[in-house]
């Protein structure tokens, strides 16, 4: 088939755009990958954070209800 100058030039412009299409869903796959692994760091880090946080709590009453029962003594 023969193309005329100005299709050529429009193809020529779809294989560009095409070229910048796939580079850019594939950064964007990239950066989702990346941001998926943070997530799954974050997620860790609070679940641990709140584990400590239950460890503690139940200390902290203890430490409350003790200072309490020897101000009752006073």
């Amino acid at each position: 088939m023969n193309y005329t100058p100005e299709q050529r030039a429009i193809i020529q412009r779809i294989g560009e755009i095409s070229a910048r299409f796939d580079a850019t869903v594939a950064s964007h796959r990239e950066a989702q990958v990346a941001a998926g692994r943070n997530l799954i760091d974050a997620v860790a880090a609070l679940t641990t954070a709140i584990e400590r946080s239950n460890e503690l709590m139940p200390l902290f009453l203890q430490h409350g209800d003790a200072f309490r029962e020897f101000l009752d003594t006073l």
